[in-house]
């Protein structure tokens, strides 16, 4: 990895222009290229209803934006957090691999999003974030986070991460700024995070956008890992100007006038590109399968926004090429990427042979499917039942297993099923807990958990039947409003085909991100007492399918049409 890395320096000194004063030139087009929720994607993904085609791919990426470059070298690449978590390399190296990749994509200035945080101490010593610092320090880019703060309210400024900075392309200075999302504490693991406080980024805004400008920025940029969603028309067909709701809506609607030039956001894993008032709105799917363009047009007034464009959305669409584990070499032929004739980048390559020489294979066959078992946040799924059962298998004498539908990140195949499918779905590491609670905190915890904040759960053992157009809902965390997660959808709740007593105990198998308050759980588990600590859930997953004797379906379907463990219905 390190001959590749070396050479980065120059490669990106070369895109630097000599800076000449604002004030002294005629207007300049800048051009940005944004990305947001990488999720260590070095792999492409394949097309869901086309297996012929996939998207994105990081040595297609990594060429794309060398195209951009080709055509303005002063192009400025920024991202809106979550690079970490996904392939199984990228895991192994605890985010190292991630930030080389942005590295070789020539990044400029990245977002810290909830999952930096998930690797904890990593392999290092160096506390509850080691893994996430270690990764800021090799970073050739500007991590940002600047309503990240100490528990004495202190910025959180690790080395390599900074709430802020300003870069120069073409004689302008571009201030930019990072957000992280308020609900990080809930969509990562709890306790990597608790000596931290995520302050509200319309507040945050407010105060540091105005040090920005005093320092000399001619734009100001937010780059945040936010809520906040618009529905697409299409995969990479944009809304049209609209507002979304969430972190995002409030930093267009309640910051005074001319406060942020450009947002740059992800964690919605959503398509925006439209400029509302005189704010452009970006943000681009996730694991590099798309890339937004914007020209903001500067003069020495700042932005003209009327003159300035945003490029349709570049999907990175091309053949399904890679060999994945049937041991032929990578195609380095050129194909036609979204339009664009490229080579895949033999740095990318490189970069991730050497990952895979140390992260090890995924290659090894674990078990067979009889037909491809697909996910679903908002109902029962095939994938969903297979990882409950699993989860109940690891603890064969526990009541119930419970796995959060938002970590079910890939379907499955029919046919011989590989480690790297099962990595796919399950690219956390997230470890199984057994929790003894009572009647009273399941129902609590089942009704949170099926409110549609984050998905929902799926479940082995039980079931349970929930009304998905019910809105109302009560206050639990008496904050004085009602959020989505406080939503009363619940209808009835079975453990082992008799309803829960509230009075009981039950033994709960479930992730130590959901015990540790990940999707607004922590209140229902809070009160819950620790049984036993188990293995990784993937691990699990793996040792299931293999202590199988037949394929999965071969028995009964997943679901079950006739025996349905989660029912949608009024009540």
């Amino acid at each position: 990895m390190r001959p590749v890395l070396l050479v980065l320096p120059l490669l990106l000194a070369c895109h630097k222009a000599p800076t000449v004063p604002l004030a002294q030139v005629e207007p300049v087009t800048l051009s940005f290229a944004t990305l947001n929720d990488f999720h260590g994607a070095l792999y492409e993904t394949t097309v869901r209803d086309n297996p012929e085609h996939a998207m994105g791919g990081l040595p297609w990426l990594v060429s794309a934006v060398d195209h951009l470059r080709a055509k303005d070298p002063d192009l400025i690449v920024l991202d809106g957090g979550d690079m970490f978590q996904g392939s199984w390399p990228v895991n192994a190296s605890f985010g190292a691999g991630s930030v080389a990749a942005y590295n070789l994509i020539g990044a400029d200035a990245a977002a810290v999003g909830n999952h930096e945080f998930d690797y904890g101490p990593g392999n290092t010593d160096a506390g509850l974030r080691g893994a996430l610092e270690a990764g800021a320090k090799d970073a050739e880019f500007a991590w940002l986070a600047a309503n990240v703060k100490n528990a004495d309210g202190s910025n959180w400024s690790p080395e390599g991460i900074e709430p802020w900075t300003i870069i120069e392309r073409k004689g302008v200075k571009i201030g930019i700024l990072g957000l992280s999302t308020q609900d990080t504490p809930q969509t990562t693991l709890t306790k990597n995070v608790a000596d931290l406080q995520f302050d509200d980024v319309v507040a945050t805004v407010r105060e540091v956008a105005p040090k920005i400008r005093e320092a000399g920025a001619d734009v100001v940029i937010a780059i945040g890992h936010l809520t906040g969603h618009c529905e697409p028309k299409g995969y990479a067909e944009p809304p049209d100007a609209c507002m979304p709701d969430g972190e995002i809506g409030r930093l267009l609607t309640e910051l005074p006038k001319g406060t942020l030039d450009v947002i740059v956001s992800g964690h919605a894993h959503t398509l925006l590109a439209h400029r509302w008032e005189n704010t452009f709105v970006l943000e681009s799917r996730a694991k590099g399968h798309l890339i937004n363009q914007l020209n903001l047009v500067v003069g020495p007034d700042g932005v003209d926004f009327d003159a300035s464009s945003l490029e349709d959305p570049w999907l990175l669409v091309h053949d399904a090429v890679e060999p994945g584990c049937t041991g032929a070499e990578f195609p380095l032929e050129a194909l036609d990427v979204g339009g664009v004739s490229l080579l895949p980048s033999t740095q990318a390559l490189d970069l991730i042979r050497n990952l895979e020489s140390t992260a090890g294979s995924l290659c090894d066959e674990v078990g067979c499917a009889t037909v491809p078992l697909t996910r679903d946040r908002h109902s029962e799924s095939g994938v969903g039942d297979f990882m409950a059962d699993a989860m109940l298998a690891a603890f064969p004498t526990a009541d119930i297993a419970l796995p959060n539908s938002g970590g079910l990140r890939a379907d499955m195949p029919a046919g011989p099923l590989l480690r790297e499918h099962i990595q796919a779905v399950m690219p956390f590491e997230n470890r199984l807990m057994l929790m003894d609670m009572t009647g009273e905190q399941l129902l609590l915890l089942m009704r949170i958990g099926s409110s549609g904040g984050h998905g929902i759960l799926q479940i082995a053992g039980g079931s349970y039947q929930f009304d998905p157009g019910v809105i109302e809902g009560t206050d639990l965390n008496e904050d004085g409003e009602i959020e989505k997660w406080e939503t009363d959808r619940l209808c009835s709740v079975t453990v082992g085909g008799e309803a829960v007593d509230p009075k009981r105990t039950y033994s709960i198998v479930t992730t130590d991100f959901l015990v540790g308050g990940g999707d607004h759980l922590g209140q229902a588990f809070a009160p819950a007492k620790l049984a036993e600590e188990g293995p990784l859930l993937r691990d699990a997953m793996n040792t299931y399918l293999e202590g199988q004797s037949s394929c999965l379906g071969e028995l009964a379907p997943l679901p079950h049409p006739e025996a349905p463990r989660i029912v949608l219905g009024p009540c």
